[in-house]
């Protein structure tokens, strides 16, 4: 026979062990479990990039093949490190042999995200030309038809606003686009992004802004929630 002391022990840690268990999940329904070293990478390829390329007028389209050369967590070497989360990635043209990188900085303050745009600006204008580039995405297919707003990829997958502004950079050693992304956090918090798509060697940026243009829109993955627009200048 259990005694009534027993009983009530028992009664006492069931009670307990349960609202141990529900107050787990509600913490756990009020806090992103990822940690912002991982969000750092979340919005990069990590693999190989392929598309083919539809071709105009007397141009016929092409097949495209970036390979992954390698990768590290932290800043590019071309830039300032901006944020404790990020990271870049170095990928190569089977076909051209030309070198492109795609890069992220993540922030989880809206304060430090400010205050790195503004030391990026500065880095930028002090080392190369910038300027505003207008990005056109009417060309993928559309996943809303009511508004076409948003546009996708040729795999049907990632959704890419029609139109995207970015900030354009060159310099004696990279050439490229940057653009930010606002995604709703939790708790009111929203996340930032600074992304960069560029080349590893020198170019002059009209002949590259189309080849990455193509790469931004086979390769943007950031949900209908968010926003993306140029860098703060």
């Amino acid at each position: 026979m259990i005694s009534k002391r027993m009983k009530l022990l028992i009664l006492t840690g069931l009670i307990v062990l349960s609202a141990l268990i529900i107050s787990a999940v509600l913490t756990g329904s009020r806090t992103d479990p990822t940690p912002p070293e991982v969000r750092a990478c979340w919005y990069l390829p990590q693999q190989d990039i392929v598309w083919t390329s539809s071709g105009s007028g007397i141009n016929q389209s092409r097949n495209e093949h970036l390979i992954l050369s390698g990768w590290q967590n932290g800043p590019a070497p071309q830039f300032p490190e901006l944020s404790p989360y990020c990271r870049y990635e170095n990928y190569t043209s089977q076909s051209s042999g030309r070198n492109y990188l795609i890069a992220v900085w993540y922030f989880n303050e809206d304060n430090r995200f400010q205050a790195s745009q503004k030391n990026l600006r500065d880095f930028l204008e002090g080392s190369g030309k910038i300027t505003t580039v207008e990005l056109n995405f009417t060309g993928f297919a559309t996943t809303d038809n009511r508004s076409g707003q948003m546009m996708q990829n040729s795999q049907e997958k990632n959704h890419v606003p029609a139109h995207l502004i970015t900030t354009g950079y060159e310099s004696t050693n990279t050439t490229g686009l940057f653009f930010t992304v606002v995604m709703p956090g939790l708790n009111g918090n929203n996340e930032h992004y600074i992304v960069y798509y560029g080349t590893t060697d020198p170019a002059d940026s009209a002949s590259r802004t189309q080849f990455l243009r193509e790469m931004i829109g086979e390769t943007y993955t950031y949900d209908r929630g968010s926003s993306a627009g140029p860098l703060f200048l």
